[in-house]
């Protein structure tokens, strides 16, 4: 008698399958902005084929585990592609377990059907509820993986593009625009590399900065370093870690970007530096740190005469370098050292006297600057 029972009202509910799939959609459309990027013709197909499960489950009296469901992984993967958040897919399906309900009900009273089998068919349907809704959150989390993946591989190669400059014209610009970068704003090669240890917690603090600011930034790891384009000035990572930067450029020219952003990375290397270096910042110690021969002719000249004077020597030297970091000034480089200023000054005019030159002359300045690589640091 159940069985009948059943049979009759699935018979019923899928006569009614279209009528309540144009009821859905008005609600879906009323409530749910995000699905006004769905046709209606499938949003429609998505109800009906509700209907049909549910009317199966009735006439079946048992309902299926969540992994049988196709029709949640069906439509829970089209409106993922969509763009349609998870929150508002289940909005929209229980839009449709609402009115199939009403459904089952208004047939239960047009019948004369039982209290008891009433409740029992309508216990049947949410049982359905309940497992579809575990198929569509389980699909959701495998599309955000696999979302996720797709979008690293794709920053990946964006990026590798760049390095080795296989990435230009239409295909640069089509790449761009697939990772949401705009053509019309301006964006700057990174490439950083920590100290010491792995790469991965250098990406993870870069794309937590990139994440605060404004605009779309993209990073990746590629070897030892971590490379990416950004819209904004990084801060220094760690204490060690150098964070290197081409010029902002549009994005047709980011491979100009990136050759600038090796050139630094590599000058700050050679030189110890730590922190955030642009071009403008290294200066002329960017040709410092790429001019071996010339480097190592003024090293000669100014620092070697002090190499034969052991401990002191070095104390020498750091006396000069601080006194040029100091604008020449022997107060603060005094203070800086710390020393007293007379022996700053004592120290300054050993050098002098070692190397035969004069620290008023320019070309000292400039040569022994060059020779120490950056002037406040100690070689």
């Amino acid at each position: 008698m159940a069985d009948r029972a059943a049979g009759s009202v699935s018979e019923a509910l899928a006569a009614r399958a279209q009528r309540i799939a144009r009821d859905v959609h008005a609600e879906i459309s009323a409530h749910i902005p995000t699905y006004g990027r769905v046709p209606r013709a499938d949003v429609e197909a998505s109800v009906v084929q509700i209907v049909d499960d549910v009317e199966a489950v009735l006439r079946a009296g048992a309902v299926p585990p969540p992994a049988s469901i196709a029709q949640a992984e069906e439509s829970s993967r089209a409106r993922a592609k969509q763009g349609v958040p998870i929150h508002d897919i289940m909005h929209a399906f229980r839009f449709s377990m609402g009115a199939i309900r009403d459904a089952v009900s208004a047939i239960a009273a047009e019948t004369a059907l039982d209290a008891a089998e009433t409740v029992r068919l309508l216990t049947l349907m949410w049982s359905y509820s309940d497992a579809y809704t575990v198929k569509v959150v389980a699909v959701y989390r495998q599309s955000d993986i696999e979302s996720a993946l797709e979008q690293a591989r794709r920053t990946q190669q964006f990026l590798l593009g760049l390095l080795d400059g296989t990435l230009e014209g239409g295909d640069l610009t089509a790449a761009a625009s697939a990772l949401l970068l705009d053509p019309a704003s301006s964006y700057r090669a990174v490439r950083a590399r920590p100290a010491r240890g792995e790469v991965g917690p250098l990406l993870l603090e870069l794309q937590r900065q990139g994440a605060r600011h404004e605009g779309v930034s993209v990073f990746a790891a590629i070897g030892a370093q971590c490379v990416g384009v950004v819209a904004f000035r990084p801060e220094a990572v760690g204490d060690d870690g150098v964070v290197a930067l081409g010029p902002a450029v549009g994005v047709t020219e980011l491979a100009v970007s990136f050759r600038s952003a090796h050139a630094v990375l590599a000058a700050a290397t050679t030189l110890g530096l730590s922190g955030v270096h642009d071009l403008a910042d290294l200066s002329w110690r960017a040709a410092a740190a790429n001019a071996d021969e010339v480097t190592a002719l003024l090293r000669e000249r100014y620092l070697a005469p002090l190499a034969d004077q052991g401990e002191f020597g070095q104390l020498v030297l750091e006396a000069v370098a601080v006194y040029l970091a100091e604008d020449r000034s022997v107060p603060r480089a005094a203070r800086a050292v710390p020393v007293h200023v007379n022996t700053l000054r004592y120290r300054l005019r050993r050098f002098e006297e070692l190397t035969g030159c004069r620290l008023d002359s320019t070309d000292t300045i400039v040569e022994v600057s060059f020779a120490l690589g950056v002037a406040a640091r100690v070689v």
